[in-house]
């Protein structure tokens, strides 16, 4: 039970290369996995998304794990969140535990019929005071097939892209950050991880088990675009070639599984203010 119910607002201000000064200022309000269910009751959601309504935000993105398993009660969670209230919109991805219940199909369609936006390898254009940027969302995105055959990241996404206008990609998986980064993609929100539930500080150094499945636990990254080399630290950043910034950001999550517990990873309510870099 430990502060699984503690949620906390990450402010975070984004400086997104080639941002049109339209979108300067503008609040984009994540939330990621859910998980409702056993651990997580609608009235618990109902109480996140009024929150969530309370910051203001002009643009609302929920990145996956709606549910944990079939019988979740995905209708409710659908249902809860369309009481977002932002102006660009409610959109969405769909996370792994959608696959795994095989419910990826429904939440989109439930998305639709509350008026919101579950992008299944799609994007869209977003204006704001006459200027765009554009809007990207994948399911899942798997490492491996059922033979255990590695997949490669963001496949097939270069036609969902654009060149004369900034890319955010909606992806669940953190560790397409990589991929997104070499295609040019200037800013991606991502969940998944849960910030690993759980972190305690062993011989004066902080683990989490999230970090046997991903780099990515928690929290912002940056590397430059059109690289492969992994450049998250601060001196292989200063020594990379000038390239524009591409950024991820992790969300905590909201949800558990496995067990009602988070110890020194509070649930994240994430609220973004994106700046012209």
């Amino acid at each position: 039970m430990i502060g699984r119910r503690q949620y906390q607002v990450s402010e975070v201000a984004l400086p997104v290369s080639g941002l049109p000064p339209g979108f300067d200022g503008l609040r984009i309000v994540q939330l990621s996995d859910i998980h409702i269910g056993s651990y997580m009751s609608a009235s618990e959601v109902r109480r996140i998304v009024g929150m969530a309504n309370e910051l203001g935000a002009d643009l609302a993105v929920v990145t996956g794990d709606f549910i944990t398993g079939a019988g979740d009660p995905l209708r409710d969670c659908i249902g809860e969140l369309s009481r977002l209230r932002v102006p660009l919109g409610v959109w969405g991805c769909n996370g792994n535990h959608e696959i795994y219940a095989g419910a990826e199909g429904v939440a989109a369609n439930l998305f639709a019929r509350h008026g919101m936006h579950l992008l299944r390898q799609e994007n869209v254009e977003l204006v704001r005071h006459g200027q765009s940027l554009n809007l990207i969302g994948v399911d899942y995105q798997r490492p491996r097939d059922a033979q255990d055959r590695p997949l490669a990241m963001l496949d097939g996404l270069e036609p969902l892209l654009r060149r004369d206008m900034p890319n955010i990609l909606l992806s669940h998986n953190p560790n397409a950050f990589p991929r997104a980064a070499e295609l040019g993609v200037e800013l991606t929100l991502a969940g998944h991880t849960h910030g690993g539930q759980v972190k305690v500080e062993i011989l004066e150094d902080w683990v989490s088990p999230a970090r046997f499945l991903t780099r990515y636990v928690a929290g912002l990254f940056q590397r430059p675009t059109g690289t492969t080399a992994e450049l998250e630290d601060e001196q292989a950043w200063a020594a990379a070639p000038a390239r524009p910034a591409s950024l991820l950001y992790v969300n905590r999550g909201l949800g558990t599984i496995f067990a009602p517990l988070r110890l020194g990873v509070p649930p994240e309510i994430s609220l973004f203010t994106l700046r012209c870099a």
